[in-house]
């Protein structure tokens, strides 16, 4: 199901397992930053190299799901970002996943300013 994969690549990321988040994720995920201020992340081998900081991030640093709704292939989760310095407060995100044949095809992040 399309929020349980979703779930298991929360889960990954908010453990700092880069191997496990990016085996959520198909061969040829790519994710669209809507505000424009970032290129795409285009496949795997990107993917896998955009998050190599989630490794080494503090322990404290996850998200947590405040809303998820679920249409179709389509996860729709908002998420607040915690264990950031106190300068940078509790921010808030919408990320939005498309999951087809069991892994996330594509992930859309809108602007949250």
């Amino acid at each position: 199901a399309p929020e349980a994969v979703v779930q298991r690549q929360v889960d990954a990321y908010n453990s700092h397992d880069i191997e496990r988040f990016v085996q959520c994720y198909a061969d040829d995920i790519t994710i669209h930053d809507l505000s424009g201020r970032d290129p795409p992340v285009k496949g795997i081998a990107e993917l896998r190299k955009d998050y190599q900081w989630l490794a080494k991030a503090p322990r404290e640093f996850r998200v947590q799901i405040i809303n998820r709704v679920t249409v179709g292939r389509i996860v729709v989760d908002v998420e607040r970002v915690l264990g950031l310095p106190k300068d940078k407060g509790t921010p808030e995100v919408i990320a939005i996943f498309e999951v087809l044949d069991g892994k996330i095809r594509n992930v859309w992040f809108p602007p949250s300013d």
